[in-house]
């Protein structure tokens, strides 16, 4: 099983007002790309950094009907939309800690992220659980975490599992007790 170990999310505030598309360039340009939030620590980061006035993201859709990407082309669940929004516009900013989606062109300041690091581990684990169970799935998670806090590394840190392609997380680890045999070993017999 892979399980990768991904660095939070750093961000810089930038107070200069452009529009979403130059505040993009310029993020990827000096840093990595718009800032993108995947959980709640990460939204609370950036409020620390940027603070609660309008601040663009790196939230965007290329139609007002479309689905919103990440401008790194990462994908998160979390969301943190006002009441009402989005409402059929094409780029997102932060204000007052909710996010609105707006017209690209209006000028407002912006937050970058930071490159993260992300490592892939391997980990085995023992278990008479059902493996594919999402249940189980976060409890071994959930320790992980609980280990990591312990020591310190958490708020560093965000742990997820790697898919395979035949869709499973884990995969058994067969061992080998016997010597495999040879047609050699077969002909002294």
């Amino acid at each position: 099983m892979n399980m990768t170990f991904s660095l939070r999310h750093e961000f810089v505030y930038v107070p200069s007002s452009v529009n979403w598309t130059t505040a993009q360039k310029y993020c990827k340009q000096h840093y990595s790309d718009l800032a993108t939030v995947d959980d709640q620590a990460d939204h609370n980061e950036l409020l620390k950094t940027a603070g609660m006035g309008n601040v663009w993201i790196g939230l965007y859709r290329t139609t007002g009907d479309g689905a919103f990407v990440w401008s790194d082309q990462s994908s998160s669940s979390f969301k943190a939309w006002e009441s009402g929004q989005p409402n059929n516009q094409l780029c997102v900013n932060i204000y007052g800690g909710k996010w609105y989606d707006r017209d690209c062109v209006g000028p407002v300041p912006f937050a970058c992220s930071i490159d993260r690091k992300r490592q892939i581990m391997r980990v085995e684990v023992k278990s008479s659980q059902n493996l594919k169970d999402p249940a189980v799935m976060n409890g071994i998670l959930g320790k992980m975490e609980q280990i990591m806090k312990e020591k310190g590394l958490a708020q560093y840190a965000k742990l997820s599992w790697i898919t395979q392609s035949n869709g499973n997380v884990f995969q058994k680890n067969y061992k080998r007790d016997a010597p495999k045999q040879t047609c050699d070993s077969k002909l002294r017999k």
